[in-house]
């Protein structure tokens, strides 16, 4: 990662960044976001597919993890930070005209892709031109919800509401930060569940509700998500990555980084080394 420049520095939400990174790198957030490519492409991962993201593409993503990689090559790009407290304040504001928006029971998506349209790149194109004029900062909050309305009304608009809706629910928030305290625990899934204070069918249902996943799914996608972390970014060796992120031996390590990743852990690392050299 070359650049990191912030230009709303008193609410922290926006950032322009310029990315290269290679191999895969894994980006974790405590809130919800959006990346918004200005130039370059961006390899984006959660734990069930892969979006190749090129300028003018959008995304939305959910607190948590998730992979990038731009092969090697600089990307340009705003990432917007959307605390709960914004977007329950979002929903509220714009409930009325939010209620046209087609109703969808729920989303169980990790990240929403959006179809680029003029509207949205225009609405892009003045967010970064903020940057470079002293401006109030309420000016930026109605950028960001001037595309947040604009993509609510997208073809994938429904998904999004959906998921901004979930953000009312407190369950919603208390097991996310449940989860992301816990993963590393080598507790059973009815400890889990138990220590949430959730009967175990519950917890799944909820768990599948959030996640779109169950909850042995997610912890394993975890688990690999952090040892990969650690590989690239620790002096600690294989042995150990294996025991601090919660596998039971090498070799299971191994097979799960090689599914995950398409190669064995020592591979991953040499490479990073030869990359930074």
């Amino acid at each position: 990662m070359l650049m990191q420049l912030n230009f709303m520095p008193e609410c922290e939400k926006i950032d322009i960044l310029q990315w290269s990174v290679s191999p895969f790198e894994v980006m974790s957030y405590p809130y919800e976001g959006l990346y918004l490519i200005l130039e370059g492409e961006l390899l984006l991962q959660d734990c069930t597919m892969t979006w190749h993201l090129k300028k003018q593409d959008i995304v939305f993503f959910r607190r948590g993890n998730h992979v990038i990689s731009t092969n090697g090559e600089p990307c340009r790009l705003i990432h917007i930070e959307l605390t709960t407290t914004f977007l329950q304040g979002f929903i509220q504001k714009f409930s009325a005209l939010l209620s046209d928006v087609a109703q969808q029971e729920k989303s169980c998506a990790n990240i929403i892709a959006f179809d680029a349209c003029t509207l949205l790149h225009e609405s892009v194109t003045n967010l970064v031109n903020l940057s470079s004029h002293n401006y109030p900062s309420f000016l930026a909050q109605l950028r960001i919800e001037e595309l947040l309305v604009l993509l609510a009304f997208s073809i994938q608009g429904p998904a999004l509401m959906a998921i901004l809706r979930q953000l009312s629910n407190r369950q919603v928030e208390r097991l996310q930060a449940f989860m992301e305290k816990n993963y590393l625990k080598e507790w059973k899934l009815s400890q889990f569940s138990r220590e949430f204070g959730m009967g175990l069918t519950t917890f799944k249902e909820l768990f599948g509700e959030i996640y779109g996943l169950s909850p042995r799914a997610w912890i394993s996608e975890k688990r690999i998500l952090f040892a990969h972390h650690l590989l690239l970014n620790s002096n600690m060796n294989i042995v150990d990555i294996t025991m601090e992120a919660g596998f039971s031996s090498q070799s299971y390590f191994t097979q799960s980084y090689r599914r995950r990743f398409g190669g064995t852990p020592s591979r991953a690392r040499l490479q990073r080394r030869i990359a930074t050299a």
